[in-house]
């Protein structure tokens, strides 16, 4: 028997034929249900390839393959299984199905990183790392470096380079909320959206890049044709406004209206002139800077038009509001409506957008009024029965004048929940303000509970009658055991102290299942209703707690 056994529970060809460029290797099949198992018990096991899409079946897998010295490389059908197979650290990853040498390959390049490193197994795993430092493996664009080579002669013989830098304004923003996964995802869309429509346009010769691996902001280095004049500004303030709306219809088809509001290009724009006198990578370099500091310039621009704007909306209350569902885990019967509220201008369309922009412009409390208003205002016309209206309401608004407990006929109706885009300073005062709204009857809720300032501190203080999980801890649960054990604590800890967990952000059945198994009272997300500002579904049994 070989002392070169490479595990599976594939059954595609593939494997077959890699096994025949691994030379002194022998193939051993078992069920994805066996397979951690055998990675513990079978002598000879180098490495091991798992297809399964259990996430459990992989989590089994590599831990079990770790302890025992053994690598790991995971045959992905998708994006999902992908950032799996990263987040537990598997060794290596393909996209199947795969042609053989790359399965050979990957298996080769886990076997270097799981040896212990010994000189020569040092070098080969610095080797690998060097190699994957020229590529993001997320968007599979080259890095600087590799196409500041790619591009030095043409730039020499052409001697101008016209240099784009596309500045993703908010896509921190989106991490913030949604988490890493979430970004990486739409990191993916972007890329692969670019580089179609470059494809389309008299810039397909152009070379995108990121700066370095995983970055969330493009290079463009466009050397132009022979006999071909350099793009004009005006050319590239078209060809920018073309790409946004490209871009940012693929992202709303494949993740949604909530993060295409999120989506802005600020482009700054760099003709760097070759100068034999000067190293050719310092000429770049210096170009770049200025592109980014020309994109940099342009978001304060904007950043002075979305005032105007918000003023404007002010004026014309040009805010709407969308309902969205929030429903009992066990039944999937409405028990509430979020109310969420949008820009009617594009460029306000984000909430986080508006109410970053009304900070700015020290408007917070006039933006505040007004989403209020509106929220109340559908009331009785969306909401049936004894549905309940979740407000979003910030910390600082309970120091508005405007705002008191007799601003809402029916509070028994309403649960304000306290939106903390600060932190609360002086808990005991902050709950003397809630004592009064409390008697009047409104009920409260702290959002986004696992993210910045809504914390344990926030719940311990504040004693909400309801407990929303930030998105970001709900995306992907179904394969994270930490934030399973998470969502778990906080569900007893709302048991023991007569409080109801609400899991926002549920946009995959198997994350439905996950935090409906945990226990999770009340879901909110995608995956049961979109926000709707259009008639509302027919009430089902009336629910209160």
């Amino acid at each position: 028997m070989s002392d070169s056994i490479l595990l599976t529970d594939s059954n595609h060809p593939s494997v077959d034929e890699a096994l025949l460029q691994l030379e002194g290797w022998e193939l051993a099949r078992v069920s994805s249900a066996e397979l951690a198992e055998a990675a513990g018990t079978r002598a000879g096991v180098r490495a091991v390839i798992v297809s399964s899409n259990d996430p459990a079946v992989l989590r089994s897998v590599v831990e079990r393959a770790h302890e025992c010295g053994i690598s790991v490389v995971v045959a992905c059908d998708d994006d999902a299984a992908r950032r799996r197979a990263i987040e537990l650290k598997a060794e290596e990853w393909y996209r199947s199905p795969a042609v053989p040498e790359e399965i050979a390959q990957r298996v080769r390049g886990a076997v270097a990183r799981g040896q212990p490193m010994t000189a020569a197994n040092a070098d080969r795993v610095e080797r690998v790392e060097y190699e994957q430092m020229l590529h993001d493996s997320l968007t599979g664009l080259p890095t600087l470096p590799v196409v500041i080579e790619r591009s030095r002669n043409l730039f020499k013989e052409r001697g101008e380079l016209v240099v784009l830098y596309l500045n993703f304004v908010r896509y921190s923003k989106i991490e913030e909320i949604y988490g890493w996964e979430k970004l990486d995802a739409v990191l993916e869309t972007t890329a692969a959206a670019v580089r179609e429509f470059l494809d389309d346009t008299a810039l397909s010769t152009s070379r995108v890049m990121v700066s370095f691996t995983n970055d969330d902001d493009f290079i463009f280095f466009h050397v132009p044709a022979a006999g071909v004049a350099a793009a004009t500004e005006n050319e590239i303030t078209d060809m920018v406004a073309r790409l946004q709306r490209h871009v940012g219809g693929r992202i709303e088809a494949q993740h949604g209206e909530d993060i295409a509001a999120l989506f802005d290009i600020y482009v700054g724009r760099a003709h760097v002139y070759y100068d034999p006198k000067i190293r050719v990578e310092r000429l770049i370099y210096r170009g770049i800077r200025e592109a980014a500091n020309a994109s940099r310039s342009i978001e304060e621009r904007e950043r002075a038009r979305r005032v105007a704007d918000l003023r404007s909306s002010l004026r014309d209350r040009g805010v709407y509001v969308d309902y969205h569902p929030i429903v009992l885990a066990d039944s999937k019967e409405i028990f509430g409506y979020e109310a969420l509220a949008r820009g009617v201008m594009r460029s306000l369309r984000s909430p986080e957008v508006m109410f970053d922009v009304a900070a700015e412009a020290d408007l917070v409390w006039e933006l505040s009024r007004l989403c209020r208003a509106r929220a109340i205002e559908g009331m009785d016309s969306r909401l049936h029965g004894n549905e309940l209206l979740f407000l979003n309401v910030d910390p600082h608004d309970f120091s508005d004048p405007a705002f008191n407990e007799n601003e809402v006929k029916t509070p028994e109706r309403v649960v304000i929940e306290i939106t903390e885009r600060t932190a609360i300073k002086d808990y005991p005062k902050f709950r003397e303000r809630l004592r009064a709204f409390r008697e009047r009857g409104f009920r409260f809720a702290v959002d986004d509970a696992g993210s910045g300032y809504a914390g344990l501190g926030s719940i311990a203080n504040l004693e909400p009658d309801f407990i929303k999980l930030d998105i970001s801890l709900i995306n992907a649960i179904d394969t994270n055991f930490i934030k399973q054990n998470l969502v778990a604590t906080m569900v007893k800890f709302a048991n023991d102290h007569g409080a109801m967990v609400i899991a926002e952000g549920v946009e995959r059945a198997e994350e439905f299942k996950a935090v409906r198994e945990l226990g999770v009272h009340l879901v909110q997300g995608f995956f049961l209703h979109r926000p709707s500002h259009g008639p509302l579904p027919a009430p089902l049994a009336a629910v209160r707690r």
